[in-house]
């Protein structure tokens, strides 16, 4: 586990910032999703709401059992930054659960559940010379 920068936890919770969360399939194929629902609690967590996932939740079950990591994409203009993180739990209920739910709703949909997801590894991905730079 690495603690995610304090910029970079920035970028993930501005919500005009868009990000991608990329998961992969058990065949191997590669597959992204774009998720408002998408968050940094704290530097050593990331969560994803799971609203109309479906093949992405599928692919995450698969890849937690697998030990496989996912990856984010955080944009902020010409700065992104890509997030590498183990699977963590699916939480259905509690209080990070019901916080999420309520803001869900004000949008007319509903939450199904929120997937944990631990950072391992940051990398600088801006469009600049330290595009492919490792951070932690």
């Amino acid at each position: 586990m690495v603690k995610i920068p304090d910029e970079v936890v920035e970028a993930i919770n501005n919500k005009d910032n868009p990000k991608i969360l990329a998961t992969v399939g058990p065949d191997g194929a590669p597959h992204a999703i774009q998720a408002g629902s998408i968050a940094a609690p704290s530097n050593e967590m990331m969560i994803a709401g799971a609203i109309l996932m479906k093949r992405t939740g599928k692919n995450l079950e698969a890849m937690k059992k697998d030990g496989k990591t996912a990856s984010f994409l955080v944009l902020a203009g010409p700065t992104s930054y890509e997030i590498r993180c183990a699977v963590g739990d699916y939480v259905t209920s509690g209080p990070m659960f019901d916080g999420m739910s309520e803001k869900i709703k004000q949008m007319g949909m509903t939450l199904q559940g929120i997937w944990t997801f631990t950072p391992v590894e940051v990398w600088n991905q801006s469009a600049s010379m330290e595009a492919g730079t490792k951070m932690v």
